[in-house]
């Protein structure tokens, strides 16, 4: 859980309690004079991040200037983007239409973007934060991740999966060296607060101990099929805040996946608190510790996501989460697998640990629970 002493409100933000322009024709969630906000965390570098954001994953044109419009009409303030979305200019553009209309100050935004990975060499790192700046419009970068340790061949700045013979082509680039290159970026005052993403716990270590500054953030998959308890315990006891990306675990209506979120189970919590799956798993995140960014373009997704600081759920459900059975991650990256950096486990021994556990649970390797027919899914937050 995240601790009190870390959270403040948004309560003193002046600004963000004045009458809220309408664009979408549809009045305020709260009303002119109460926009639900969330609550702030402290980050290790003294600046402050809602305990909740939009992710942006896979949104591009209209559907982002919308959702992102939405969003801060809705309370919104933490947006989280990347240059391989490839989204930043729409991004940009709706948060300064937003700052315009005066729905919202600069200071009370809270952006994040990253660095992608065919920008690993640090002598790229700077060119391509100032592009970045110019596509979002802005003077500064609240948060800059670096997307993934494993760095690609870098070509030109538009072919973001560089490839030969099918097979995208990695770079020998030391992590270690393109962090470097990044904490000049905070001395110039062209970001804010840096961090990374998708590193495993043994990457973060080295970080802390070669380099004169550690991760404000490390931004990883955690859903409630996916906790990964060890690394967010390890990251919040180095100072270190998870923001949770695929924090629902993508639902499918479809294929009724995960199971958990089509459950008899989710269906109880439903009924019991009057909320919808996705907002019963966003309040158990934040309760969990994490800051969770979940996707959505639905103005009434959006509106939801957000709803989830006037209940809290009991002891006993939030230990009915927990005991979730574990599940594979959903983002893998694959394509850097046979890099010496790669994160995550490989297919080999993800197979190897499953028979391992199999043999001693005694557990058939193909055993699944059928998922019932109906159920609702919200259906819109997707990964990296």
């Amino acid at each position: 859980m995240i601790p009190a002493r870390c959270l403040t409100t948004c309560e003193d933000d002046e600004e963000d309690n004045t009458r809220v322009a309408l664009i979408l024709g549809e009045k305020p969630v709260c009303g002119i004079k109460n926009l639900l906000m969330a609550p702030k965390i402290k980050l290790s570098s003294g600046y402050e991040m809602p305990v909740l954001g939009l992710g942006t994953a896979n949104m591009r044109g209209y559907q982002c200037l919308t959702a992102i419009h939405c969003a801060v009409e809705t309370g919104f303030r933490h947006f989280d983007t990347a240059y391989v979305y490839e989204n930043e200019r729409e991004v940009g553009e709706a948060l300064r239409t937003q700052i315009q209309m005066g729905n919202v100050s600069r200071e009370n935004i809270f952006l994040t973007t990253k660095l992608w990975n065919i920008h690993h060499d640090p002598r790229e790192v700077r060119r391509i934060c100032e592009k970045q700046l110019e596509a979002l419009g802005f003077d500064y970068i609240d948060l800059y991740l670096m997307h993934f340790p494993v760095g690609f061949t870098h070509l030109c700045d538009e072919i973001l999966y560089p490839k030969q013979d099918d097979k995208v082509q990695l770079s020998d680039v030391d992590y270690i060296d393109t962090w470097r290159a990044m904490e000049e970026l905070v001395k110039l005052g062209m970001v804010r607060s840096i961090g990374v993403s998708n590193f495993n716990m043994e990457q973060v270590q080295r970080i802390i101990q070669c380099s004169s500054s550690k991760p404000v953030v490390n931004q990883v998959e955690v859903w409630p099929g996916f906790m990964q308890k060890d690394l967010v315990d390890y990251c919040r006891y180095n100072g270190i805040v998870v923001t949770a990306y695929a924090p629902i675990g993508q639902p499918d209506r479809e294929t009724h996946t995960p199971i958990y979120f089509f459950s008899e189970g989710m269906r109880r919590l439903v009924k019991k608190y009057k909320r919808t799956p996705a907002q019963i798993v966003l309040r158990y995140l934040i309760d969990y510790g994490v800051v969770p960014i979940p996707k959505a373009a639905n103005p009434l997704h959006i509106k939801e996501n957000l709803n989830i600081f006037d209940f809290q759920l009991t002891e006993e459900d939030r230990r009915l989460l927990k005991g979730i059975k574990p599940k594979d991650r959903l983002i893998k990256f694959e394509e850097a697998a046979e890099h010496p950096f790669y994160p995550f486990e490989r297919e080999d021994e993800r197979d190897r640990r499953t028979e391992e556990f199999e043999k001693e649970d005694g557990t058939p390797k193909r055993a699944s629970a059928a998922a019932p027919a109906d159920g609702p899914a919200e259906g819109e937050e997707g990964g990296e």
